[in-house]
């Protein structure tokens, strides 16, 4: 008799089971399917900052931005350039900070590594000199600003070579350091 009791309740709760299950799921075939992904209702804007857009350049966009750059340069140089020469203050040009040696053989490898920097310098020269013979109309007067620019800066580091040959003159002229030499006579007090 125990038995038939356990079973009759574990069918009437069974079927109690099966037809809230039944119920449920005639409830939800009547909601509306739900999207599977909400959307927002407003999509936001992206800002594009500077960062942004350089990585989107391409190489033929920096060619172009390098080529403006050095054509507003070169602009600015020639403008300064026709300049009356009262207007710019004359003063005699310091020596780099980065030339001055200590000793000779620093003087003698910063020789070295100007005259290395102008013959490299001279070489570019020589290329662009071909470049200018073979180029188009409208390439030629930028190239001729280039040569321009090009032949001062070998100048410049001309004349720095030859500020450096004497400063290590210079140098040659001083005991070294460590050396003792004789002291200079002085004078008798009077």
């Amino acid at each position: 008799m125990k038995n038939r009791a356990l079973f009759r309740a574990m069918a009437a709760s069974a079927a109690v089971l099966g037809l809230s299950l039944a119920a449920h799921a005639q409830v939800e075939g009547q909601k509306p399917p739900e999207p599977a992904q909400k959307k927002p209702a407003a999509k936001a804007r992206k800002v594009w900052s500077n960062d942004d857009l350089t990585s989107l350049h391409s190489p033929a966009d920096v060619y172009l931005e390098k080529k403006e750059a050095q054509d507003e340069a070169a602009a600015k140089q020639a403008a300064d350039s026709q300049q009356p020469s009262a207007a710019k203050p004359v003063s005699p040009s310091p020596a780099p900070l980065l030339s001055n040696p200590k000793t000779v053989e620093d003087a003698d490898r910063m020789i070295a590594w100007e005259k290395r920097d102008i013959d490299a310098q001279q070489e570019y020269l020589d290329r662009l000199r071909k470049q200018l013979e073979e180029a188009r109309a409208e390439d030629k007067e930028r190239l001729q600003k280039l040569i321009q620019e090009r032949t001062q800066v070998v100048a410049d580091t001309r004349k720095e070579m030859e500020g450096l040959m004497a400063q290590k003159k210079g140098l040659e002229k001083k005991p070294a350091p460590g050396k003792t030499t004789n002291p200079p006579p002085q004078p008798p007090p009077q």
